[in-house]
């Protein structure tokens, strides 16, 4: 393994001369930092600057630097192929072009600063290792998965002499990734972590939301701010793109398809196992989905049969068909009343939170008294929360209370106030809690004792630690790298000024 343990050892990146330095830290992946595996030059989806990437031009662009070394963008280089593979995905568009540079940009970082590790420890790569690189790429796999020689044979030799030049570059990178991250933890290591979990405590909590409000009160609500409850059966299709909305539409509209079917077929929403039908849906809920609300204005508007859209929403561009024209909703009806209640808590939580508050004081003194009687007379559901330990800086290996709340309203209400989290995990057992706001909701805790012992909690730490060790590792040697004296980023002003500036100038 690359050390710096004698003269010929990996140097491991360093922030100075022992003091601390501010410097952005770059959080990715460890998908992306352990593939530097590159695939060949492929066709790209969107328009690169065409001063660099052609084959008949040397210029560069200088990103950065990493131990001297330059971080530039040139034709068929590291930094070129990663950001081919990333256009090629069809899933860069103008707005997260930047986010494409700079994930090829930080990826040929890491690159860069682990071969250079390499080179320090006198990693050599043969042509066997390229030669088994090459066939375990699948870069010449056939139709059913394996090597094929045929296809290799066929490949032009530029691409087999650039396969073979990439792979000689990015195996040492590989080489170091690998060794750094198959360390094994020790067995006091991992008895220390597991350590973290041996307090362990169960709760018990009522909720009270906005369901507790009074159905009066919300009526009357409703009828003085009508406009947000105006009710309306609707359809919907759910596509990708505004183009293939537009299709859609057209194909509907010409009869060669029906809305339902479409539908069925294509929607990527919840409401296709229903052919689309919504049902009936408040203004509001229509408003919610959409990227712009005054949308909704449109949608509302339209007469029974009417299709509208597409209407870029928040999961993608819908097309809306009205089944009924817009009116007033049956405010006797309980599911309406309880959308009403979701509402004013949401957009109105002072008209009804001195009502909420009152309401849980109520509840927490006859809880006091007896707990599962207090739930039941107000018609309240009480929630199960544990085993979990105190983890109150949210470590990643302290399982606490937040994995085992289903509502995640006392794990929300613990994270909101310190104090609060500490009384939970040392108040003694059924001591009930004061009623602690949650959101626009408030909870009535307990701690209570587990349920056996927590030996399953700290056998899935032990097994949890040792697996997701190798992470770990990669994220601080990314971390280390990234925050290091040795990198000058200049990513951002460079982009902006050779890659965005003579894009718009070019429009």
């Amino acid at each position: 393994m690359p050390s710096d343990d004698n003269g010929k050892g990996a140097v491991l990146p360093r922030n100075g001369k022992g003091e601390k330095k501010e410097k952005k830290k770059h959080g990715k992946s460890i998908g992306w930092i352990i593939g530097v595996v590159v695939l060949i030059l492929i066709s790209l989806t969107f328009v690169l600057p065409t001063t660099i990437f052609s084959s008949g031009n040397s210029s560069s662009i200088e990103f950065g630097r990493y131990n001297g070394e330059k971080i530039e963008l040139a034709y068929g280089n590291y930094f070129y192929n990663q950001l081919s593979s990333i256009m090629s995905s069809g899933n860069v568009s103008n707005q997260n072009v930047m986010q494409a540079y700079q994930q090829a940009y930080y990826t040929t970082v890491l690159e860069t600063a682990l071969s250079q590790m390499g080179k320090q420890v006198g990693i050599s790569v043969t042509d066997r290792m390229v030669d088994n690189a090459i066939v375990e790429s699948g870069f010449f796999n056939d139709e059913n998965g394996n090597y094929s020689s045929d296809l290799y044979r066929e490949a032009s030799a530029m691409t087999k002499s650039m396969l073979r030049m990439q792979f000689e570059e990015t195996i040492p990178a590989q080489m170091v990734m690998n060794d750094i991250t198959s360390v094994k933890t020790s067995a006091g290591e991992t008895e220390f972590v597991s350590a973290f979990n041996d307090n362990v405590r169960a709760f018990e909590y009522i909720t009270v939301d906005y369901n507790a409000y009074p159905d009066a009160d919300a009526l009357a609500y409703a009828e003085a701010n009508g406009a947000p409850f105006t009710a309306m059966d609707l359809s919907v299709i759910t596509l990708p793109s505004e183009d293939t909305a537009n299709s859609l539409l057209e194909n509907i509209n010409n009869g060669e398809r029906t809305f339902e079917d479409a539908a069925a077929a294509d929607s990527s929403d919840r409401w296709r196992t229903e052919n689309g039908a919504m049902g009936q849906m408040l203004y509001y809920e229509i408003q919610d989905m959409l990227v712009d609300p005054t949308g909704a204005d449109t949608i509302f508007a339209a007469a029974e049969g009417d299709i509208i859209g597409p209407v870029q929403g928040w999961t993608g561009y819908m097309l809306f068909r009205a089944d009924s024209a817009a009116a007033a909703p049956d405010y006797s009806d309980s599911a309406v009343l309880s959308k009403i209640k979701s509402y004013i808590s949401t957009n109105d939580p002072d008209t009804m939170n001195t009502y909420l508050s009152a309401k849980a004081d109520e509840v927490y003194a006859a809880a006091s008294e007896d707990f599962a009687a207090a739930a039941e007379s107000n018609g309240l559901e009480i929630t199960d929360v544990g085993p979990a330990s105190a983890n109150p800086a949210s470590s990643q290996f302290i399982i606490g209370p937040e994995y085992s709340d289903s509502k995640a309203l006392l794990a929300s209400a613990a994270s909101m106030d310190q104090d609060y989290y500490t009384e939970l995990f040392t108040a003694a057992d059924n001591t009930v809690l004061a009623p602690q706001a949650s959101g626009s909701s408030f909870v009535i805790a307990r701690p209570v004792a587990p349920e056996g012992n927590n030996e399953l909690l700290s056998s899935y730490m032990d097994t949890f630690y040792s697996s997701y060790m190798p992470e770990i590792t990669a994220q601080d040697l990314q971390a280390g790298i990234m925050n290091s004296d040795l990198f000058v980023d200049n990513f951002l002003e460079v982009f902006f000024d050779r890659i965005l500036g003579p894009s718009l100038s070019q429009q």
